[in-house]
């Protein structure tokens, strides 16, 4: 599996995209960032996106790529979340209002985007991919991700306020060989990232004790301001704990 890394920030600035990765070339995982670091060929290979939850950074960057590729597109993208985020990015983003319903928009070969549902802890086949959600807590409705293939499995926390669901999540998760997580804010913001629904490195100590030094952990959704000072308390943990880059390439 190849995770591309096309946006890993909480927060937008001219040095700093918000979350978006693209596995394999052609499936995105929460994109909050698609067009912007993607060329037009690129974007049209893809045709899967996986949403965790209906936050902007983690969704808005699908309304861009349907309109880039509407009139050329030989295949719609399947937009696949739980129900409720489903619904949310239906009524609130896709609505005909603040742009196009790219749902009920067809070219020549078939409609721009499909919505499919997911359950919680059900595993569904999606291309290469398995994806089993688990729940998240967040400020809206959340799940994270395993998210595997014949190679491997990826742990994905989402946003989340607790790493309890993530440390359960990876028990018996065969071949897993990466875990990216979110941490928001430094270990002095700990309560407030609490209350906004986030981490901070040190919350993420659990789930580095469960994986110890045989999984990496890649931090990303830092909040631009804080950078410096997440890695600085990330460096701080026992295990193989480090800060994603954009533009960044991971294997799996």
């Amino acid at each position: 599996m190849k995770i591309r890394v096309l946006g890993c920030y909480g927060g937008v600035t001219r040095d700093h995209r918000v979350t978006g990765f693209l596995i394999n070339d052609h499936i995105l995982l929460d994109p909050g960032t698609v067009a912007d670091p993607l060329t037009l060929e690129e974007q049209n290979l893809i045709d899967v996106a996986i949403i965790s939850h209906s936050h902007l950074d983690h969704c808005a960057g699908i309304a861009f790529l349907a309109d880039n590729i509407f009139a050329q597109a030989d295949r719609g993208v399947r937009i696949i979340a739980m129900p409720k985020t489903a619904e949310a990015i239906q009524k609130h983003l896709l609505n005909g209002t603040m742009w196009p319903d790219f749902t009920s928009i067809a070219n020549e070969v078939s409609s721009i985007a499909a919505i499919e549902t997911l359950s919680v802890n059900k595993a569904k086949p999606v291309e290469e991919l398995v994806i089993t959600p688990f729940p998240a807590e967040h400020t809206v409705p959340t799940v994270g991700f395993v998210i595997a293939d014949e190679g491997g499995a990826l742990l994905y926390s989402a946003d989340t306020s607790d790493i309890t669901a993530a440390v359960d999540a990876s028990t018996g998760v065969e071949n897993l060989r990466l875990a990216i997580v979110e941490a928001s804010f430094p270990n002095r913001m700990r309560e407030l990232a609490r209350k906004t629904g986030h981490l901070v490195p040190e919350m993420c100590s659990p789930l580095v004790k469960a994986l110890g030094n045989k999984v990496p952990i890649r931090l990303f959704h830092m909040k631009p301001r804080y950078v410096d000072e997440i890695r600085s308390d990330a460096a701080s943990l026992d295990g193989d704990v480090a800060l994603l880059s954009e533009g960044e390439v991971l294997q799996v």
